[in-house]
């Protein structure tokens, strides 16, 4: 079978021809457990997926070499259409077919397409269960999105609004990405640029008053920032670090405002929930009401679809393994 495929950390996968799960060859004793295998449809291309080939991640890096891909839209043998998580590696998502654990796939609700739904499985339910699960969010509370241009980002700034944030705010590196937050019904958009008083500033004009509630993708000084501004009893839940691994927290500030800061992983809410929410998304963006962009490209175009995903593309990336 096809396979994009890591053969090196740090580099770009490249697309092999590789005996298929469970056949004889180098991997065929690798699928452990009760395991099942999937026809990939269309396999999503996620931030994640780049910091675990990087060798450095923090939950550790499978051995070389290994197929990436976090999730996966899949055919399952009886014909069920689900999304899957792709991480049962060396066998990830991005080939022609994937291994998951057996009865872990999300069946996709009526009426949405595996390209639309592939957007709602890392990406969506990192921004709706942050906000929901993890987060706790208030009705009328004031939403802070670090990161707003981006498709957990953008996810976040709809679903805000959807739940009853009484004020969205989104952060965003580019004029071109605030006016998308703008675009998806944010209250107002704003720069990540500039030392840390600028952004605090910023912040606090824009949420007018402070955040109770910060979805941060971006953590370094936008995240420092934010904490900075919070109300009394603010969350902010870090669900990624594209602006950096550290920031310049002052511990008094926690204390004073009895500020939270929340770490969030897609595998921490229980199944059920996850179920919940993703299904729930799905049904929203088939009727139209949550939108986020979604780019297919063919499985050949892998190493091309991994460098532009490192630069933020500013919607979701995808591959698909059947090019016809």
């Amino acid at each position: 079978m096809r396979a994009a495929r890591i053969t090196e950390y740090g580099e770009p996968p490249e697309l092999v021809d590789v005996d298929p799960p469970g056949e004889p060859g180098p991997y065929a004793d690798s699928i452990a457990g009760p395991a099942e295998i999937v026809e990939v449809l269309i396999a999503g291309i996620n931030p994640v997926d780049i910091a675990i080939a990087s060798g450095k991640f923090d939950a550790g890096a499978p051995p070389l070499p290994y197929v990436p891909g976090t999730e996966g839209i899949g055919r399952m043998a009886d014909g069920e259409i689900v999304w899957f998580d792709g991480s049962h590696y060396p066998w990830g998502s991005m080939a022609d077919l994937a291994v998951i654990t057996e009865g872990s796939g999300i069946t996709l609700p009526p009426g949405i397409s595996p390209e639309k739904a592939i957007g709602f499985g890392v990406a969506g339910l990192a921004a709706w269960l942050s906000l929901d699960w993890r987060g706790g969010l208030k009705d009328g509370e004031t939403v802070l999105v670090l990161g707003a241009s981006g498709s957990v980002g953008q996810v976040a700034v709809q679903a805000a609004r959807m739940m009853g944030a009484g004020r969205v705010v989104g952060m965003a590196r580019s004029e071109r990405g605030r006016q998308k937050v703008l675009d998806l019904g944010a209250d107002a958009a704003i720069g990540s640029d500039g030392e840390i008083e600028d952004l605090v500033a910023r912040i606090h004009e824009a949420t007018e008053g402070g955040p109770d509630l910060v979805i941060d993708g971006l953590w370094g000084l936008p995240a420092a920032a934010a904490l900075r501004t919070m109300k009394p009893r603010g969350r902010l839940v870090q669900v990624g670090n594209s602006a950096g691994a550290e920031a310049p927290v002052s511990a008094g500030q926690l204390r004073g405002g009895l500020v939270s800061i929340l770490g969030f992983r897609n595998f921490w809410p229980p199944r059920e929930v996850r179920v919940e929410a993703f299904q729930r998304m799905c049904s929203l963006a088939a009727s139209g009401d949550l939108e986020l962009e979604v780019e297919v490209l063919p499985l050949e175009e892998a190493p091309t679809a991994w460098q532009r995903q490192a630069e933020s593309p500013g919607h979701k990336l995808a591959l698909r393994p059947d090019a016809g």
